[in-house]
């Protein structure tokens, strides 16, 4: 813990950002033309992915917020999370919010309820370690359909990833103590209390969403103005860093660091260089940017079968050095600390590669047998998307997000519907026959 502390101080983040961006100047100037395209693919894969995935649940957020929807849910919520993973149930949109949107939304949403005193920093770190995790959009239809041409195999790791996730937010709820609250968060809470005056779950929703839009007091039209520019300005933050780490991707592969690290390895007769050249070239990319290394990894022919699939879910759970820098900018504001991030991201790492590796040949012979629909599924942004990876060569002319925004919506509502019904049935179980919640 302290020596990834040490690792995550303010510090050090400062000096390795900075040679990072004087990496990147270097790169420029040395590879001008090979930069410039890169950087555009970057972009493309910003635009066509990462924008519409992320652009309508940023805004519907602010609303939610602004309007008190999202205080109400919370309330509701409340029995589930706090027996789950002991976290308020205001926690509730943010797990949804990831599991639908994928990284970085939940850390978003996390960020802004520390801002806005809702949880403490503890409970906002546990909450990011579960909410940050890839949308099933990108695990089933761009990796499993678009890069490994099997509807199967994303739906296996989209199971692989989202249970791992889940099962690291229970650990963490059994391992680590209570800490108390933070004396700003502690207040809210009792003010709250005193609010709902022993009111029933439902009634404490609707008190929740009328005090908090009466506290906001924003009109409808100025919450929306609002709610968009800072979703955008969220999303150039975004595609900034995505620009940045692939222009960084493309001039390692151009350098001389791979062929000399093979050398260096099969100087100790552990394999010989081309085959560790090629190891490497697979995992390189998925230590930078998430969506790259997805292909790369999933095209590769150094690395197949089990170990191919157990190395996607822990680059799945690992996001990468983009979504890394990404969750670092928009937590940068509050007391949330890297070390608890990075810690989180290397253990999922972990039981995700762990869970992919001993699993991997019942689950998959599981839902081969129960999901045969899935192997007529075909990708929904563009027909042709199995074409456009053939060449080996990374391409987004088959892919595009924008008309799977009305689908990601219904699976948000559906998601909050299940933890909806969760909750009651969970606030029912633990009252006592008297009518009292069981302590």
């Amino acid at each position: 813990m302290a020596r990834l502390a040490l690792m995550s101080s303010q510090r050090l983040t400062t000096l390795v950002l900075g040679g990072l961006a004087l990496l990147l100047v270097v790169s420029i100037i040395l590879f001008p033309d090979q930069a410039f395209k890169s950087s555009l693919q970057g972009l493309n894969l910003w635009w066509k992915l990462v924008f519409p995935a992320l652009l309508p649940f940023l805004i519907v957020t602010e609303i939610a917020r602004g309007l008190g929807v999202l205080h109400a849910l919370g309330s509701l919520f409340d029995p589930l999370l706090r027996t789950l993973f002991r976290l308020p149930g205001i926690s509730g949109w943010a797990i949804a919010l990831g599991f639908t949107a994928g990284a970085p939304s939940g850390a978003v949403a996390v960020s802004k309820m520390r801002r806005d005193r809702l949880i403490s920093r503890e409970e906002a770190e546990r909450l990011l370690s579960i909410s940050h995790v890839l949308s099933p959009v990108f695990l089933v239809t761009i990796v499993g359909v678009g890069f490994l041409n099997n509807a199967q195999t994303g739906f296996v790791l989209a199971v692989i990833h989202y249970g791992t996730a889940l099962l690291l937010g229970i650990w963490h709820r059994l391992s680590q103590p209570r800490v108390p609250a933070q004396p700003d968060v502690v207040v809210n809470r009792r003010a709250a209390e005193s609010l709902f005056n022993g009111q029933g779950l439902v009634s404490r929703s609707l008190t929740a969403w009328k005090h908090a839009q009466a506290e906001d007091g924003r009109s409808f039209g100025k919450l929306l103005g609002d709610s968009v520019v800072h979703a955008v300005q969220q999303l150039m933050a975004v595609g900034g860093l995505m620009m940045m780490f692939s222009v960084l991707i493309h001039v390692v592969t151009l350098t001389q660091v791979l062929s000399f690290a093979g050398h260096l390895v099969s100087a100790f007769g552990i394999s010989s260089s081309a085959d560790v050249q090629n190891v490497l070239s697979a995992l390189l990319p998925g230590l930078f940017e998430m969506h790259l290394g997805a292909f790369t990894l999933g095209q590769s022919d150094a690395i197949s079968g089990s170990w191919q699939y157990a190395l996607l879910s822990a680059l799945f759970a690992w996001g990468g050095l983009s979504t890394h820098a990404q969750v670092k900018s928009f937590t940068f504001s509050t007391d949330i600390r890297y070390s608890s991030f990075l810690r989180a991201r290397l253990i999922h790492a972990a039981l995700s590669f762990a869970a992919a590796g001993t699993l991997w040949q019942p689950l998959s012979r599981l839902v081969f047998e129960a999901s045969p629909t899935l192997q007529h599924m075909t990708i929904l942004a563009e027909p042709d998307a199995s074409a456009s990876v053939s060449a080996k060569a990374w391409s987004l002319d088959g892919f595009n997000l924008w008309p799977m925004i009305s689908p990601a919506m219904l699976w948000f509502s559906g998601i909050l519907l299940v933890m909806l019904v969760l909750s009651l049935f969970t606030s029912l179980a633990l009252r006592s026959p008297d009518g009292n919640a069981k302590s």
